[in-house]
């Protein structure tokens, strides 16, 4: 492990690398910082620096700095990170407007993580706003901190701590596209209409006509809003409300699949069964099963 004190003892950067761990089996940490910039001369060009292949992500915590990308400018203040690839095509640097820019700041090996690196990127852009008590910047906080008490000395705990960062990330932009009052008015109308009338919806073109929209452009909207496709959230309220009544009920399979909006027992069965990985019959008695009454779906 290496790392490089500043003139501050409050800023530092470390860097990490760990032989053992060197492979694409494991997440690799290539370095954590805090820095508190002044100097008007401070510039990144992610096209001519020679530290690459990483991911950066840099959260502001005051002042700003800006990000060139994509031939947009960007103002990255005060909770907002920015998401870039080294080697890419942008660049940040302190502008002459700004007197500061303090950021926290993480760098990883592409090694496993690519293909989700660029994931999050497609739900949540390069630049988002992540709320300063969010466990994405609790856990970036405390692993830099970690760094500073010399806690991250090997390759192990330095991959345990990329992956629950990714992980946080993650469940950052899935919670946040749950969060009803951020959907378009026709996204938030279809799915008041799919959970009060679950039983009876049969398919997308239903869903997508009471919505107004093609069912393409319907699909595309929704699970860009939602996560979920409509037939997927349909699903689960029907799968959720399946599991109570064989639960709390002496229903029959035929009467449960026609109450959750199933025209047969038969595929309400075969339904169950994808989506809980057991048969309701086998669910129902719990033989060799933990006794769960409620499930969550996601």
């Amino acid at each position: 492990m290496s790392g490089h004190s500043r003139k501050h003892a409050r800023y530092d950067t470390y860097g990490f690398r760990f032989f053992e761990t060197h492979n694409d089996a494991f997440c690799q940490l290539s370095a954590v910082g805090f820095d508190n910039i002044t100097d008007p001369a401070y510039y990144w060009n992610g096209l001519t620096r020679i530290d690459g292949p990483l991911h950066l992500f840099q959260y502001t915590v005051s002042g700003y700095g800006h990000l060139e990308l994509g031939g947009k400018l960007h103002r990255v203040g005060p909770g907002q990170a920015f998401m870039v690839d080294i080697p890419s095509a942008h660049e940040y640097y302190l502008p002459s407007s700004s007197d500061h820019w303090e950021f926290y700041f993480i760098l990883i090996r592409p090694a496993n993580l690519q293909g989700k690196w660029l994931d999050l990127i497609s739900r949540m852009g390069h630049v988002v706003h992540i709320p300063p008590d969010s466990p994405v910047v609790q856990l970036l906080q405390e692993a830099y901190h970690a760094a500073a008490r010399n806690h991250i000395t090997d390759g192990f705990r330095a991959s345990s701590i990329v992956y629950q960062f990714v992980m946080e990330l993650y469940r950052f932009s899935t919670l946040h596209r749950k969060k009803k009052e951020t959907w378009p008015p026709k996204i938030r109308q279809a799915v008041l209409s799919i959970e009060e009338r679950y039983n009876t919806l049969q398919s997308l073109e239903e869903i997508a006509n009471e919505a107004g929209l093609s069912k393409y452009y319907f699909t595309r909207a929704f699970k860009s809003a939602t996560g979920s496709t409509p037939m997927e959230y349909l699903t689960k309220i029907r799968m959720a409300k399946a599991v109570r009544l064989l639960r709390e009920t002496e229903l029959t399979l035929e009467e449960i699949a026609q109450q959750v909006g199933y025209a047969n027992a038969s595929y309400f069965i075969k339904v169950f069964r994808r989506w809980i990985g057991f048969s309701p019959g086998e669910f129902r008695l719990g033989k060799d099963l933990a006794s769960a009454n409620r499930f969550i779906f996601d």
